[in-house]
């Protein structure tokens, strides 16, 4: 044997080259910025930086990694002989590459012996003239590459060189710098575009199998994985090439069919599909589980159970995943490397948006490994989150991009719990869904707040009935939608049924008999009850007063509805005395950006524009109008509401 742990003799049967086949005739849709950029370094076009360094092409298996790097070796092959192809999918077969190379290099047998092969292969590649390229494909498991040194420190068995016209590229799943050092250009390789996917599929299937848009949106279903793309692109080709009569039933043969049968989770009509996507994602796992990353499958069937849509972390709390038997004695700091290898090795990707730190799984890893009947643990991590102190409560302006993230999971929970005989489950689930649909209202997304609230109505009619609090609490928020909206009949009527049942229940000066009355005041308001409205405002502002005190944000809301009730009958002096006092103590407790100050300011504004104060009344309306857009975002609704306020002020002031 040799210092390499492969004998000289068996070395002599290893090949260096080049991989021939299906990927090198292909054309390489999407990667062309990228074999440039690979070709430039042994062309010594402009990439000095990178000379010498290892580049490394990593990304989830199946992404065409190994095609990207036999596609530059065949172009290379064109301009010098010196390319050779090393597979590092096991010890033996690497080993035995490295020693071939190094004896065809001219490394005399007794220094591979004497275990000095390394030094002396990569001092020979360093000598060399002209272009050369080394590929080592399929390195997954990097610490292959370490031999008697360190990989990430310069010195293992791949190591950085010094010829000016050499390239050494490793393809690899593991894209963690740590793994590779400072010494390494990582280049990830990211799944195709609708428009190259289409292209695939288009040149594999033809156009036979369906236009364009088609297979564009084919290809988004199958997450723009080459690997998929190809395999269904052979499928509908050989289908196609069949005449229906001996199709067998099941089979597409169109874009659309294939798609089709991929609705909703279904599974690949073609089993070699499966079988080969099952295939990657088991040795990927099977290599952390290796490693010692022993929570990375039951945290993938988790993230994958989740919608198909970014994954806040805060979904991945790891005291409520410790409560399950599956991640028994697993630390957070183990979730959080589990996590992390997951990503480097491209199975899931780790991203900020909006400041809130998300995870979003490939829609055919999704699919691989979501459990649909086990869906309990994803609900009490959703329902833990939806009340956690992170997510405050939902109409906290600052919160609303984590409530946004969490609204597709919470809508997911209710789909992955129809027909779930269990009660506490399914009020797990409601209650993430309320709040979600709380922050869906005050973001102004009524429609989509609208179709949660009657979902959630109408199921726990069935769950728990009609007249059960929680029941009630939906009703409540439907029937705001509903006014909102401008359905004042049906919000009224929701609302006068609310107070009927819960007043012999709750009695009248019940914190929530208090707020259904005050929001049947604003739809009386809206009807033009306006006495109504009134009589019932000052009973609720008695009330509020002697319980709650001048200034707690309920009262000070109840004093706000009232001026704006006086302002509409026409009382100025009251409601623009009620509107400044509010004022005061909104800009101390709130601050003066607060949504609700806005409101208070922007009805302010509008009184003194009513009052005859025009100049006075477009100077504070743009100054409101710049705070909501930048607090509310230019399309919410109150956004707009104060826009329109603006233009009729400026156009009164535009009169002769």
């Amino acid at each position: 044997m040799t210092g390499s742990g492969f004998s000289t003799r068996e070395s002599d049967q290893i090949t260096l080259a080049v991989p021939h086949g299906t990927a090198s005739r292909r054309t390489l849709w999407g990667r062309d910025e990228l074999l440039d950029k690979l070709l430039a370094v042994v062309r010594d076009e402009g990439y000095e930086e990178d000379n010498g360094r290892i580049h490394v092409v990593q990304g989830l298996g199946g992404v065409g990694k190994t095609s990207v790097a036999v596609s530059v070796a065949h172009r290379l092959q064109r301009e010098t002989d010196q390319v050779w192809w090393i597979g590092a999918q096991d010890a033996s077969r690497f080993n035995g590459g490295l020693t071939a190379l190094a004896r065809q290099l001219g490394v005399p047998d007794k220094e591979i012996a004497a275990g000095r092969l390394a030094d002396q292969l990569w001092r020979r590649l360093s000598a060399l003239d002209g272009p050369w390229l080394l590929v080592v494909d399929n390195a997954d498991d990097a610490r292959l590459l370490d031999g008697p040194g360190r990989l990430a420190l310069g010195t293992g068995l791949v190591r950085p060189h010094r010829s000016p016209r050499g390239l050494v590229l490793v393809t690899s799943r593991d894209g963690q710098t740590q793994t590779w050092g400072a010494h390494a250009v990582l280049h990830r390789l990211t799944p195709l575009g609708d428009g190259h996917g289409a292209d695939v599929l288009l040149g594999l299937a033809g156009p036979t199998a369906g236009s364009r848009e088609e297979a564009a949106e084919l290809a988004r279903r199958l997450g723009g994985l080459p690997l998929a793309l190809n395999t269904v692109g052979r499928y509908l080709a050989a289908v196609g090439q069949r005449p229906a009569r001996f199709r067998d039933a099941g089979e597409t043969a169109t874009f659309a069919e294939f798609r089709a049968s991929l609705a909703d989770g279904g599974a690949f009509p073609h089993a070699g599909t499966a079988a080969a996507l099952a295939g990657i994602w088991r040795m990927s796992l099977d290599l952390l589980t290796e490693r010692g990353h022993r929570c990375v499958r039951p945290l993938l069937e988790v993230l994958a159970n989740f919608a198909d849509a970014p994954v806040p972390l805060i979904l991945a709390d790891p005291a409520v995943l410790g409560e399950d038997e599956a991640f028994a004695g697993v630390s957070g700091a183990e979730i959080w490397d589990a996590l992390q290898v997951l990503a480097g090795l491209g199975l899931m990707d780790l991203a900020a948006a909006s400041g809130v730190d998300t995870v979003t799984l490939h829609p055919l890893v999704r699919n691989a490994h979501g459990s649909p009947g086990k869906y309990a643990l994803n609900v009490r991590l959703l329902n833990r989150a939806a009340r956690s102190e992170e997510a405050g409560i939902p109409e906290d302006v600052e919160r609303w991009p984590l409530w946004s993230a969490l609204t597709p999971h919470a809508v997911h929970a209710l789909a992955f719990e129809d027909g779930s005989d269990d009660e506490r489950l399914f009020l797990d689930a409601w209650a993430a869904a309320n709040r979600v649909a709380r922050s869906l209202t005050a973001q102004g997304h009524l429609s989509q707040a609208r179709k949660l609230l009657e979902e959630l109505v109408l199921r726990l009619g069935v769950v728990v009935g009609e007249d059960h609090p929680l029941a009630l609490a939906s009703r409540h928020n439907l029937a705001n939608v509903l006014h909102d909206q401008g359905h004042h009949d049906q919000a009224r009527t929701i609302y006068e049924d609310i107070l009927t049942t819960q007043h012999s229940t709750l009695g009248e000066h019940h914190p929530n008999i208090l707020t259904a009355r005050h929001e049947l005041a604003r739809v009386l308001h809206d009807q033009g009850h306006h006495d109504q409205a009134r009589a019932i405002y000052e009973d609720i502002l008695t009330t509020q007063r002697s319980t709650l005190g001048e200034h707690h944000p309920d009262t000070l809301t109840t004093r706000h509805e009232l001026a704006v009730l006086l302002h509409n009958q026409g009382h100025h002096d009251q409601a623009r005395a009620i509107y400044e006092d509010i004022l005061t103590t909104q800009h101390s407790t709130l601050g003066e950006h607060h949504p609700d100050t806005l409101t208070t300011r922007h009805n302010l504004t509008r009184l003194l524009y009513h009052q005859g104060h025009h100049d006075l009344a477009a100077a504070e309306t743009a100054a409101v109008l710049s705070a909501r857009r930048r607090v509310l975002g230019p399309e919410h609704r109150n956004t707009l509401v104060t826009q329109a306020l603006l233009d009729i002020i400026n156009a009164a002031r535009a009169e002769p």
